[in-house]
């Protein structure tokens, strides 16, 4: 047969009356008691669940960042824009203000060879022709239609370029093929290279 037990328990400050189903009470030193500790409440875990967005939401939840790369993307844009604007009217300023050249002699191979500046070789050629080698000025006279030339000493004066007209080689081609009906030609051997002779015209406007 099972015995149940059942006490009270009373702390003083020196002992513990233990008192049993008989009424007995029974001393028991308070160090030999051991207080009972119940567990504290912990609150149980949950996990938590992200929350699924809709499209309306993404859509709400980006549209800070797109705002802010449309922003760089015009700010980049404008910023090429004014560069673009700014190259042109470089461009412009150059073009106003000319390619000069001074033709100092006329003669033919001898006088393009001294390298003194423009040589008119009318005389040569049976029509207006101003040469320079490609290293003493034929590599930066313009070939874009719509620059401006300026000619000092013989043929003075101010011309607009045409464009490139003809590209012959020095070695087998004949006067004749040299384009006419032109008011001026500029020649110049493109990189120093006889086998590409180049032939810029010229028409006068001052």
């Amino acid at each position: 047969m099972r015995r149940n037990f059942r006490a009270a328990i009373s702390l003083t400050a020196a002992a513990v009356l233990v008192t049993t189903l008989s009424g007995a009470s029974l001393p028991v030193a308070a160090a030999a008691v051991q207080p009972v500790h119940k567990p504290a409440w912990v609150a149980p875990k949950y996990h938590e669940v992200a929350p699924v967005l809709t499209d309306v939401q993404r859509i709400k939840d980006a549209a800070p960042e797109r705002a802010l790369l449309a922003q760089q993307a015009a700010e980049a844009a404008a910023a090429a824009a004014a560069a673009a604007k700014a190259a042109a009217q470089a461009a412009a300023e150059a073009a106003a203000r000319g390619h000069s050249v001074n033709i100092w002699t006329t003669g033919f191979q001898a006088q393009v060879n001294a390298c003194r500046g423009g040589v008119d070789m009318t005389a040569h050629y049976g029509m207006r022709i101003v040469a320079e080698h490609w290293s003493c000025g034929g590599s930066s006279f313009p070939t874009a239609a719509g620059s401006i030339v300026r000619f000092t000493g013989l043929d003075a004066g101010t011309y607009r370029v045409i464009g490139l007209v003809a590209t012959l080689d020095a070695y087998t081609a004949h006067t004749y093929q040299v384009p006419h009906n032109y008011q001026m030609l500029y020649q110049t051997c493109r990189g120093g290279n006889s086998h590409y002779t180049e032939f810029i015209a010229l028409q006068r406007i001052g």
